[in-house]
């Protein structure tokens, strides 16, 4: 956490959002604790663009509106999906959904 900390303090972020491989996200806010996201991935085949789905599904859900803690959900599921595919791969609305009716 040492590390997370100094970069909150070095660059002093609104929000910080930390992926965490098979640990899940870590969100970090201004003035808030941190929010731990556990994974929802079922199999890991790739992780090959994760990363790149992560920002972009997070970015997506806060311009559409959500909240900092509903964007990194939404982003989690996102990651979840494209992981369990080979190569760099993509996440239609319809597999997140899907993976969201999985874990509830």
């Amino acid at each position: 956490m040492a590390t997370v900390d100094k970069l909150l303090n070095d660059i002093n972020p609104a929000v910080l959002l930390i992926t965490l491989g098979e640990q899940g996200m870590l969100l970090c806010q201004r003035h808030r604790p941190p929010f731990h996201i556990p994974t929802v991935a079922q199999a890991v085949f790739d992780v090959s663009g994760a990363g790149d789905t992560v920002i972009a599904s997070f970015t997506l859900a806060i311009a559409s509106g959500a909240s900092p803690n509903e964007a990194a959900i939404f982003s989690n599921h996102a990651a979840g999906v494209v992981v369990g595919k080979l190569g760099t791969a993509t996440a239609s609305p319809e597999e997140i959904l899907a993976s969201f009716q999985k874990a509830s």
